[in-house]
């Protein structure tokens, strides 16, 4: 009789062990899949706070050019910018050479 209830269930216990199979895989399927996305985020924040780090670097010197010099001066020298109303004069001598 017990073997009857064994041979009667068996189909059933498969196909329940199948699918526990199943439903484990898939959850450590996409466990992995958020550890890798995780891991993937984490080089992409590192990368902005590089960028981050370099603008900021880049807003100290232009600050340090803007408190140390003239803001004027430094347009003139570094930009080549002009007053409206200036007339600026070139030297054709220094052109020849």
């Amino acid at each position: 009789m017990k073997i009857k209830m064994l041979k009667r269930f068996m189909g059933q216990y498969m196909i329940l062990s199948l699918f526990v199979f199943f439903l484990v895989f898939s959850i450590i399927t996409g466990f992995i899949f958020q550890i890798r996305k995780i891991n993937e985020y984490k080089g992409q924040i590192a990368q902005i706070n590089n960028q981050i780090e370099d603008t900021k670097e880049e807003i100290s010197k232009l600050e340090k050019i803007c408190k140390s010099n003239d803001l004027e001066s430094a347009a003139r020298e570094q930009l080549g910018m002009i007053k409206s109303n200036e007339i600026i004069y070139a030297d054709s001598s220094e052109r020849d050479n």
